[in-house]
């Protein structure tokens, strides 16, 4: 018989048995769909490479030790550092910065939020990344500050924005209230660098002073201080990460020797100035990208590839265990084929193929459990005002991925070996001890072990799982969070400076506050539960630090009456009020300024004891000199977001 025949054979058989065939299939379905759903997620987060030139020359360059100045993100470096690491290395071939960022885009009346990379003029030449249709931002489209307003196109905004019309090159787009022109489209399969975010729109880093209108004090491309960029290289042909960071360290170093006579680092403490000196640069591959989804979900999609493959093992012995009684009713079939000469060969891969089949049927109907899968654990990851980058349709490598899985469960599948070699004259007499021969007996024991090892396995999984979920709802964030609704808006995306900023803000406070079935309401610079972060070097009135203590707390800036619209309660003190904004001038634009604060229990009980720090000062700055301005007006329960 041929392989054709063991398949129809096969087929025949699992037609005479369709509860058996229906179970079987089901069973390998849920864990072979499970097992897929997840690894859909953890090859585009995790393993899949950056669809760029030689993906694994690429490194991203980060930084260990303390930073003077102002601090926007992870992996961050000043744009003067950017252009000496450009300028002055000899380990890369090339060097681009980025830095992502939410956009108004405008085109033909219409107005909505797109995600925005700033880049280098190098950005796509290093990457290797073509046009699609115009061209990329290229070095000269970067040489000068609000010289050249252009924006290029990811394809996927293309498509879905523009319908894929080519006519949409040459044409102006509004951004953030300024005329660019489009000059071109991206790769088909480049989203940018974060696996996980999807580009939209990318421009010159020189048009950074139309694009970041609300980050005042970080205008200046000038400022050694203000770290906001990511820094990529591309090593050299022949060059390894190892002498890679070595070069780059004394390199580093010397940048910091120089930057250390800056005023604001030489009138430093000494120690501070000589731990600022300590600084090292590390470089780390980015192959895969640089994503801060992937560092917070990593470690839960591993967790819950360990469990669903506990899932597949255990549907695994459950079929087994249905093949195993399977073939024991089998036995006089088997020892008939034998008694006229059938090879052992012949039955074992006509087993094989029913085995292949049945898992190969899971893995079909698996593919399709996967979809629903994945897209409800795609509702489950954090969500921004962007789109996330990841699809729950299988692509080539998902269905390798589900095929290997098939493959390798339909080879374990295989019934015992015993079954191939049977007592022919006892199986012809119906005698029913060779129907449960030893044999058969210790491998479904050994099956009904391990489904109860596995079993047992997911049950305490399960339960911790599900105590630490109660333990969480029970301890909670510090708020109530029922009825809570967050929204975010930023109208300096529209072109609004400073002032009219602040009275649209105002404006929107009190009319939301006046909506029939609103409690309350308030503003914060920071969303809640949105993992954002703002810290900042303080000295505190009567304290005195120590060397190398951490004086850098987060901070938030709020509306009066914030706390209350939380339910967060006021332990000591007063909330603030209108009255309680001064106002400074930058650049000849009023800002707001605080002279009060409200600070929490646990920094209340670090910096003043048991000691009522109403009507104490805290200031920004740590260095010599460094000013408490900062009235502390209330303390508030601990709370975290």
């Amino acid at each position: 018989m041929n392989l054709l025949s063991d398949v129809r054979f096969a087929l025949r058989n699992l037609r005479k048995a369709p509860v058996f065939s229906a179970v079987a299939v089901l069973s390998l379905a849920l864990g072979i769909g499970a097992n897929t759903a997840i690894f859909t997620l953890i090859d585009q987060l995790i393993l899949r490479l950056l669809p760029v030139k030689n993906p694994s020359e690429l490194v991203l360059l980060d930084s260990h030790g303390n930073h003077y100045g102002n601090n926007r993100g992870a992996n961050s470096f000043s744009y003067p550092m950017y252009k000496d690491f450009k300028a002055r290395n000899r380990v890369f071939s090339g060097v681009l910065a980025r830095v992502a960022l939410p956009v108004s885009m405008g085109f033909h009346g219409q107005t909505e939020r797109a995600a925005g990379e700033l880049v280098s003029g190098s950005y796509f030449n290093v990457l290797g990344v073509p046009a699609a249709i115009g061209r990329t931002i290229a070095p000269d489209d970067d040489t000068k500050v609000l010289g050249n307003p252009v924006v290029v196109l990811s394809y996927r905004c293309w498509q879905s924005r523009f319908a894929g019309d080519p006519s949409v090159l040459n044409k102006t787009m509004i951004l953030n209230g300024h005329n660019f022109t489009v000059i071109g489209v991206s790769g088909r399969t480049f989203d940018g660098i974060e696996p996980g975010s999807v580009t939209q729109l990318f421009m010159p880093m020189t048009m950074k002073p139309w694009i970041m209108q609300n980050a005042p004090g970080m205008q200046e491309m000038t400022d050694r201080r203000s770290s906001w960029l990511q820094i990529v290289g591309r090593l050299k042909p022949g060059v390894t990460r190892a002498p890679a960071k070595a070069s780059m360290q004394v390199l580093f170093h010397q940048i910091i020797v120089e930057e250390a006579k800056d005023p604001m680092i030489a009138k430093a403490s000494e120690y501070d100035r000589q731990q600022f000196l300590k600084s090292t640069i590390d470089v780390l591959p980015a192959a895969t990208g640089r994503s801060f989804l992937r560092y917070q979900m990593s470690r839960p999609l591993e967790v819950l590839m360990a469990i669903v493959a506990l899932v597949l093992l255990i549907a695994c012995g459950n079929v087994a265990n249905l093949l195993l009684v399977r073939a024991a009713g089998r036995q006089k079939e088997i020892a008939v084929r034998v008694a006229l000469g059938a090879a052992r060969r012949q039955i074992v891969r006509q087993l094989l193929v029913e085995s292949l089949m049945l898992s190969l049927a899971g893995g079909v109907v698996g593919v399709m459990l996967a979809c629903s899968g994945a897209k409800a654990l795609l509702g489950f990851l954090p969500q921004s005002s962007t789109p996330l980058g990841f699809s729950a349709a299988p692509d080539s490598r998902i269905l390798l991925f589900n095929f290997a899985v098939a493959l390798v469960t339909g080879l374990v599948l295989v019934p015992a070996m015993q079954a191939t070699r049977p007592d022919v004259g006892a199986a012809l007499k119906d005698q029913a001890r060779s129907l449960a021969g030893t044999g058969h007996a210790r491998l479904r024991k050994s099956l009904v072990v391990a489904q109860v090892t596995f079993s047992l396995l997911l049950l305490i999984a399960a339960g911790l799982f599900i105590r630490s979920l109660r333990n969480l709802r029970e301890s909670g964030a510090g708020i109530q969070a029922s009825n809570l609704i967050s929204f975010t808006v930023d109208p300096s995306l529209n072109g609004y400076n400073g002032p009219r900023s602040i009275a649209f803000f105002r404006e929107l406070n009190r009319n939301l506050g006046a909506i029939a079935g609103v409690q309350s309401a308030a503003l914060a610079t920071n969303a809640i539960l949105a993992n954002q972060e703002w810290d900042s070097t303080v000295n505190v009135e009567g304290y005195t630090s120590k060397p190398g203590e951490d004086m850098n707390p987060n901070f938030n800036c709020v509306s009066p009456g914030y706390f209350a619209t939380l339910g967060v309660p006021l332990i000591e003190g007063r909330d603030f009020s209108e009255r309680d904004n001064s106002t400074i001038r930058h650049k000849g634009i009023p800002f707001p300024v605080p002279n009060v604060i409200i600070i929490n229990q646990k920094m209340a009980k670090y910096y003043f004891g048991s000691h009522s720090p109403i009507g104490r000062h805290i200031g920004f700055g740590n260095e010599p000199g460094a000013v408490a301005d900062m009235e502390i007006i209330g303390v508030v329960k601990d709370f975290g977001l």
